[in-house]
């Protein structure tokens, strides 16, 4: 990623779940923002050859950028000319042509990629409309590392036997928990594609009109498999998106420029279990040939973090007025933004429940040790809206200093509140219904001071940089969002947990037939131990980076 090559810029790794992330000074990753043509566009891929020019940014003193704290991956998309032009690139990697020692297995392994992208543009009406398309696609595929896959070796180094693994799974076939329609995925699939269109419109002398569209798309399959699991506990994950921009540039005399942009955007992800039946773990305890014994918790049954589903929209106006007055050693800007963004989500975690077995013994006489399931879940939604206004001066008293300076006042309130909860205010006082609103305001200055290179054709010797500023971050959705399934209430998310005698027997061969069957509450067993409080989460309480939540405990622990 092309952040980590800028000091103080700490890369963060991808998982199964989530994308590539950084953190700036510190600062968590949603502190950062993505822009592409000055407009936030979250974390989604545009084609490579489309992009003209990228600049990560890890402190700012300019007052008509906003909305993070953290750092600033800043792009801009390549446009048409009169000349036809276009570039191609294709990367291959093959596991094939990688060297290995030792016995080859998924676990050890590399993966294959095939990456294409490609552009073209140029005139569609010569000296008046230019065009500019490209796209791209990555293929990815890894072997798929599970207990199925494994080799005695593998195995070993997790801290079990191939005779307690055998074991294991012909009792997972024989309870009717392990279906093996999807024990055949052997390699994991990772595809992405992309492509976008810009196209811009001289109107006049002194109006530009650019209009730029783009979609991108993922999937991923097999996922959220555990490398102690099999393989028909995970799934697939497909995400989809799209936006749309539209600037117009305008000179308006001599030492007026206005810069008006507007922009629609929206991402949905989806993930579906290969089963739809509860959950299962069972420890198991391993002789190893070293002579020690190993103890590793394995996995079978449904995925308990799927299906899952999410939804995100956002719309964002920005308009810019700048003022270069005399021989514009000054540039003066006037500027404002709104962004109204929406997003729900059903994460679906632990829908079906999770048996777990204390030993294969338990597993093949069908006695859990425990059952835990989520017995109610909503989706969770957050409505967001953020402003801004500035006013700033970008000042130049020579060609190697630069001055900036000026004043942002940022916003941020949110929509639809949960429900009210009047026992949380009675008993904690703190209400469940409000949600964060506050503004800020943020004066900054800085300066940048270039030693040499003062010709156009050589390089500078050195770029002293520096200012102070306060910075505000938007308000996390995810927070919010939190809120909605955590009233206190008895449409609150709650979990239902029965160990001991109160665990329902497990019947897997009718959860494969019938969701229906799965049990929604324990037996009543008077040595039971039976929890389905909801759970509560309420008070804000507005920071100079953003807003924090307290957590009440449930009414019924209280």
């Amino acid at each position: 990623m092309l952040a980590a090559l800028v000091p103080g810029v700490v890369l963060i790794d991808a998982t199964d779940t989530t994308d590539f992330a950084y953190s700036v000074a510190g600062q968590r990753p949603d502190a950062n923002v993505i822009t592409l043509d000055g407009m936030m566009i979250g974390s989604g891929e545009v084609p490579q050859e489309g992009v003209r020019n990228t600049r990560v940014i890890s402190s700012t003193y300019d007052v008509s950028r906003g909305g993070f704290s953290g750092g600033m991956v800043a792009s801009t998309t390549r446009s048409g000319s009169n000349n036809v032009q276009g570039s191609a690139r294709y990367n291959l990697r093959d596991d094939a042509l990688a060297f290995e020692t030792g016995q080859a297995s998924a676990f050890t392994s590399a993966f294959t990629q095939h990456q294409l992208s490609g552009g073209v543009g140029g005139p569609i009406v010569p000296n008046r409309l230019f065009a500019y398309l490209s796209g791209s696609a990555r293929m990815r595929s890894d072997p798929s590392a599970t207990l199925n896959s494994a080799t005695a070796l593998d195995l070993e180094r997790l801290g079990l036997a191939s005779d307690s693994v055998d074991r294991f799974i012909g009792v997972v076939d024989a309870i009717g928990a392990g279906p093996d329609f999807a024990r055949s995925n052997e390699n994991r699939a990772n595809d992405n594609l992309s492509a976008m269109l810009r196209l811009d419109y001289l109107l006049s002398s002194s109006h530009t009109l650019t209009v730029r569209g783009d979609w991108r798309g993922s999937n991923q399959e097999p996922t959220r498999i555990s490398s102690t699991g099999l393989p028909e506990s995970g799934g697939a994950n497909e995400t989809s998106g799209g936006g749309l921009l539209a600037s117009l540039s305008s000179r308006l005399g001599v030492q007026f420029i206005n810069e008006m942009r507007f922009s629609f955007s929206e991402s949905d992800r989806f993930g579906d279990p290969y089963l739809f039946t509860p959950g299962g773990q069972v420890q198991i305890a391993s002789e190893l040939d070293d002579g020690s014994v190993g103890v590793r918790n394995v996995s079978f049954g449904g995925n308990t973090g799927m299906p899952t589903s999410s939804t995100s929209k956002s719309i964002q106006l920005v308009n810019e007025l700048s003022w270069l007055p005399g021989n514009a050693d000054h540039r003066f800007k006037f500027g404002g933004t709104y962004m109204r963004q929406q997003s729900t989500s059903d994460l679906g975690r632990n829908r079906l429940g999770t048996f777990t077995y204390n030993s294969l013994g338990e597993l093949e006489t069908g006695t859990p040790a425990s059952f835990r399931r989520t017995v109610v879940s909503d989706e969770r939604a957050s409505y967001a809206s953020d402003y801004g206004l500035y006013a700033g001066d970008v000042w130049r008293p020579s060609r190697a200093v630069q001055i900036s300076y000026g004043l942002r006042l940022e916003g941020s309130s949110f929509s639809n509140p949960p429900e009210y909860n009047p026992l949380l205010e009675t008993s904690l006082g703190v209400r469940t219904d409000r949600l964060p609103s506050e503004w800020d305001l943020s004066p900054r200055a800085g300066f940048s001071w270039t030693i040499g290179g003062q010709s156009f054709m050589t390089a500078p010797d050195l770029i002293i940089r520096g200012g102070i500023g306060r910075f505000r971050s938007q308000i996390p959705g995810s927070l919010v969002a939190q809120a909605h399934t955590a009233t206190g209430l008895s449409t609150s998310e709650a979990e239902l947990y029965c160990v001991g005698a109160a665990v329902p027997t497990p019947d897997w061969f009718d959860f494969s037939a019938n969701q229906s069957t799965v049990p929604t509450e324990c037996l009543g067993a008077s040595t039971a131990l039976e929890t389905g409080a909801p759970n509560a989460t309420a008070g804000w309480e507005a920071t100079s980076t953003g807003a924090r939540q307290r957590q009440a405990p449930p009414a019924e622990d209280r």
